[in-house]
């Protein structure tokens, strides 16, 4: 059932992997004790599915609990407890607690690089975290320079087709796009994209997050009709293999959303907007970062719109304060 539950997990298909999860973890449990190292293992597996199907509260309680006892279990420095502290950095930073975030993956690190070595791949995928957190933080130099390392290093270790390699080389593509390197951005992009299709299929949530990049790519590189055609498919992609209310739909939607904007397509994308902005309240509540840049973003559409009471029904919620 493990064996069985990884497989649905590394195809994408999360819910089946957590379901299966769920009944591992029980009967663990029951069989071998709340403490015991299989247990943690699992507690560990339900919550990495958990923040794949953006449930990011139930990840969280379930991680916390895993690395509270792994600490006394295992001891501080045993990989399974560095491993969970870089799921919970993961956990964090879904959550919009990106100082948190950066100082569990740089804790996990530390103690990879330290018990593992530089080259061990649990240590590579905690680079990977901390360059995502870098890269959220705006922080686009560590980013960038965390991003190579790991590139390199997962291309002479896994290959160049392994999955970890391609999404690392879609955190340094998205990284050249929030810094305004579009041409670089758009040229990792599709060769991340072309890959993960014929390696992971094309609606895997990997491919499908990166078609999203590349569609707000081509958006800023003014190829409008491009990033529509691409937004669109990822979107319906999505929607049918996720499902409405994972986190990855709204964004998408946003990006959908602004590329109407470019087009002067202001009525079709306040709808979006308005879709995207009641899901992220939803999902994550009106304090999360997500929630008041899309708020802040509604505001600023029916200000451009002349649509001034709305604009300012909207403000209200942040306070009256750009984000």
């Amino acid at each position: 059932m493990e064996n069985l539950a990884w497989l649905h997990h590394n195809l994408g298909e999360f819910s089946s992997a957590r379901d299966l999860r769920v009944t591992v973890l029980e009967t663990y449990q029951i069989l071998q004790g709340e403490d015991d190292p299989r247990t943690l293992q699992a507690m560990c597996d339900l919550g990495r599915t958990y923040s794949a199907l953006g449930q990011y509260k139930e990840a969280h309680e379930v991680m916390e609990l895993a690395l509270d006892k792994q600490r006394k279990v295992l001891g501080e420095n045993h990989p399974e407890t560095a491993r969970t502290l870089d799921f919970l950095a993961i956990i964090y930073q879904h959550l919009g607690q990106f100082n948190k975030a950066q100082e569990l993956a740089m804790s996990a690190v530390d103690k990879q690089s330290q018990f593992l070595g530089e080259d061990h791949p649990d240590t590579l995928w905690s680079m990977h975290t901390l360059a995502d957190i870098h890269r959220e933080l705006g922080q686009f130099t560590e980013a960038d320079h965390q991003y190579h390392i790991v590139v390199d290093k997962s291309i002479r270790i896994l290959g160049e087709n392994h999955p970890d390699t391609l999404r690392a080389m879609g955190g340094l593509g998205t990284t050249c796009l929030s810094s305004g390197q579009l041409k670089k951005a758009e040229g990792l992009l599709t060769v991340v994209f072309d890959k993960q299709k014929r390696v992971l299929g094309e609606e895997h949530p990997d491919t499908l997050r990166t078609m999203g990049y590349l569609a707000n790519t081509y958006n800023y590189l003014g190829q409008l009709s491009v990033a529509e055609e691409l937004a669109i498919v990822a979107l319906e992609k999505h929607q049918k293999s996720c499902g409405e209310n994972h986190p990855n739909t709204p964004w998408i939607m946003y990006q959908l959303a602004s590329i109407f904007q470019q087009q002067g397509r202001l009525e079709r994308a306040e709808e979006l907007l308005v879709i995207v902005l009641e899901k992220q309240r939803k999902i994550f509540g009106d304090d999360h970062p997500r929630t008041r840049w899309n708020i802040e973003e509604l505001a600023n559409l029916y200000q451009r719109m002349g649509e001034l009471q709305a604009a300012q029904e909207l403000e209200k919620l942040i306070g009256g304060q750009a984000v």
